[in-house]
């Protein structure tokens, strides 16, 4: 099972790395979309759908929900997902954190609509796609090659710690191999992690104290979202939620720590004003994260722009076109000099 589980993260890691650094952000928006496309196939058989033609159908349906925010991207989040978007998302995980701390026999007794079902994963499928895609275009590549690795470093001291100390049940009424050891392990490998990074990312003092939170906040809520496919799959009696992945079941067991992860992290990025960049990049961090989409203006000195410079193949869906040449100006004829006196003739011989 784990050396399944290694080489089919051997194969698949390089692929989702190499589509976060180097497709731009309507490329990489397709990619991460159809992640969502495979998981919405999953979530409507565990939401009780009955054939693969249903199943099928919901993902459109998800597709459909895709293409309509992006081409209405200009109208409700030109430059920026706008408040109203995410937070009711991060409320959303929270509730579940706490539902499932205090009520998770209760959880499970439900009776829940098969309509509710699949209204919910339109919902967490649809937001987690917009989280991450938004994360690519308002901040860069490294932001969200940042919050995956997070939640794969995460993941990798929860199984192990787990593994080896884990003896305190973490949620048993809803996933009986889940441990706070396991927990425990995930934050103590995020610390150093998150350090690290913004280390290398130059972050200044405050603002790293910031990011570790943000990064555990993160890797909290990612738990949660575990603990969320966790509860679904129980309810429908299954293991995984599909066998398309060998060691891992399906795309959704793989992803539904980072569809939880993705708003939280948006928003405290948001928030904190929280900018990954290489040291060696002409992009000045910890700065105002609105993205301009016009030319930025010049300084009162005329040392440079006046806002943040963020590089349009870095902080927008499209590149900018040639700019405007500017009117020639109108030559005028020079300036001719007066012409010199000449000398009043003499009347003397």
């Amino acid at each position: 099972m784990l050396k399944n589980r290694i080489l089919t993260a051997l194969a698949l890691t390089p692929l989702a790395v190499l589509a976060i650094l180097y497709l731009p952000p309507d490329g990489f928006a397709v990619f991460w979309g159809s992640f969502m496309l495979v998981s919405a196939w999953e979530w409507a058989g565990l939401a009780g759908l009955p054939s693969n033609a249903h199943r099928i159908g919901y993902s459109l349906v998800v597709l459909a929900f895709m293409v309509i925010l992006r081409l209405t991207a200009a109208d409700w989040a030109p430059i920026e997902l706008p408040g109203w978007f995410y937070w009711p998302v991060v409320a959303w995980w929270f509730v579940c954190g706490m539902a499932f701390r205090k009520i998770p026999e209760r959880l499970l007794q439900i009776e829940y609509p098969l309509g509710l079902k699949l209204g919910l994963g339109i919902f967490i499928l649809l937001t987690a796609w917009a989280s991450l895609t938004w994360l690519r275009v308002n901040f860069s590549q490294y932001q969200v090659l940042y919050v995956s690795a997070l939640i794969w470093v995460a993941d990798i001291g929860a199984y192990f710690v787990g593994k080896r100390w884990g003896n305190t049940k973490l949620c048993e009424a809803i996933s009986p191999g889940k441990t706070v050891e396991g927990v425990y392990g995930a934050l103590l490998a995020t610390v150093p992690f998150a350090v690290a990074v913004g280390f290398w990312s130059d972050l200044s003092s405050v603002t790293l104290t910031d990011f570790v939170a943000l990064s555990l906040a993160t890797v909290i809520v990612s738990v949660i979202g575990d603990l969320f496919e966790s509860l679904v799959k129980r309810i429908r009696g299954v293991k995984d939620s599909s066998n398309i992945l060998p060691g891992h079941g399906g795309v959704l067991d793989r992803v539904d720590s980072l569809i939880a992860a993705t708003s939280v992290f948006y928003a405290g990025s948001m928030m904190l004003n929280i900018f990954i960049q290489p040291p060696d990049s002409n992009v000045v961090l910890e700065s105002p994260i609105h993205i301009e989409q016009e030319v930025p203006s010049q300084s009162e000195e005329g040392e440079g722009p006046a806002e943040r410079p963020v590089p349009m193949d870095q902080g927008g869906f499209e590149s900018p076109g040639p700019e405007a040449a500017e009117p020639p100006a109108t030559e005028s004829a020079p300036e001719q000099p007066p012409a010199p006196a000449k000398p009043a003739e003499s009347t003397h011989p």
